[in-house]
């Protein structure tokens, strides 16, 4: 542990702290797989991290514990860390559970949501408008998700809003499976349609023509 963080920690705060720096670690880690800079099993060393860091093994393991939980990183019997491995199967299931999710649970958002959050939302759609036009496939992937996190959140559900998130995260770690279903300029105007028939099916508040939409919206990850 260098001097810098010896002296942080002796402000009585090496709790915090070490947490603190555990949370940027994992922050930056799930972020790397994510973008798929490490590569599904990719090895990750504990050993390696800590001392580009500069601080010791703890928070660098915790982080690790943290993405093992969250199925991001396996650790196996020999302590050996690699980036998991989502196959295309498993992609393909957890966008069958975030459609049941999506269909079961609009009619709650449509309930919820208020004038506001339909301008707010045709604001959203707008701008991913402009990436698909565009082709901006990263960017539209972003402002995909954006839209869809925003619309969970009307559910007023956490466990639900927390399956659904990290459905979605997992699915991003199927190397380049999920981008190349957007790289491919049929199934980004699919996707470009969808939204604009969920966004009129919630903006007249009709949540059987959003239910309608949302079932096939998610068939094709």
């Amino acid at each position: 542990m260098n001097d810098n963080i010896s002296k942080y920690l002796d402000k009585g705060k090496s709790l915090r702290q070490v947490s603190t720096i555990s949370e940027v670690i994992y922050t930056n880690l799930k972020e790397s797989i994510l973008k798929r800079k490490l590569k599904p099993n990719q090895r990750v060393k504990i050993r390696e991290i800590a001392d580009f860091l500069g601080v010791s093994q703890t928070p660098v393991r915790e982080a690790i514990q943290r993405l093992s939980a969250e199925k991001f990183l396996i650790i196996s019997a020999r302590s050996e860390v690699k980036v998991v491995d989502v196959g295309v199967e498993e992609s393909m299931m957890l966008g069958e559970l975030i459609q049941i999710l999506d269909v079961g649970c609009i009619h709650k958002a449509i309930e919820n949501i208020s004038d506001r959050g339909i301008e707010e939302l045709k604001n959203l759609n707008s701008k991913l408008g402009e990436y698909y036009k565009s082709k901006q496939v990263d960017l539209y992937i972003e402002q995909n998700h954006k839209i869809h996190n925003k619309i969970w959140k009307l559910y007023k559900n956490d466990v639900i809003y927390q399956t659904l998130n990290q459905a979605v995260e997992r699915m991003f770690i199927v190397e380049g499976s999920y981008l190349s279903y957007f790289t491919d300029s049929d199934y980004l105007k699919t996707s470009w349609d969808s939204h604009c028939r969920l966004l009129e099916a919630i903006a007249k508040r009709d949540s059987e023509k959003a239910q309608k939409v949302l079932s096939t919206h998610w068939m094709y990850i």
